[in-house]
């Protein structure tokens, strides 16, 4: 049984248009989101779970989680007032909401976590020591002006107006 010319060149055609077709497609998950790059430029962002096109060989699709993030700082101990010292052991959270923007700042996750090291850890260490021990120690509501609640929240406002 011989196989003809037309039959080998059809058979090529089809597997060219399907590797064509997959290649200019991609998936976003509902956990994650994407930046369509071409020549390394961003030209698209995919937030919305779904199926989306692409020119195929020519763009490629990075994608970024949407879900909530977790940073964990190594414990610190800082000096206070006197002699006294106190160790601290800070974490956050965060989401990736621009991820065009995140790629452009930071590339990636772990450019990210370390931008966060340095950020929330010289935050800390510029904050705390201002404060009393007993602010720190003690669980006082923000209605009543002073405690940890306090502090914790002088520290978010630096930090966020530093990420702006």
């Amino acid at each position: 049984m011989e196989i003809s010319k037309t039959k080998i060149i059809l058979a090529s055609i089809i597997a060219v248009v399907i590797i064509l077709l997959f290649s200019a497609m991609y998936i976003v998950d509902e956990k994650e989101q994407a930046v369509v790059f071409q020549f390394g430029d961003p030209v698209a962002t995919s937030i919305a779970p779904g199926l989306y096109l692409k020119m195929p060989f020519i763009q490629n699709v990075m994608k970024f989680e949407k879900r909530i993030l977790e940073w964990d700082g190594d414990p610190t101990v800082i000096p206070m007032a006197g002699d006294m010292f106190i160790a601290v052991d800070t974490f956050a959270r965060w989401v990736i909401t621009d991820p065009e923007k995140f790629y452009k700042s930071v590339m990636n996750i772990s450019g990210a976590q370390s931008r966060l090291d340095d950020i929330i850890n010289g935050v800390v260490k510029d904050k705390v020591p201002l404060s009393t021990l007993e602010e720190i120690v003690s669980y006082t509501g923000m209605s009543e002006g002073g405690g940890r609640l306090a502090v914790v929240q002088t520290i978010l406002d630096e930090v966020q107006k530093t990420l702006k």
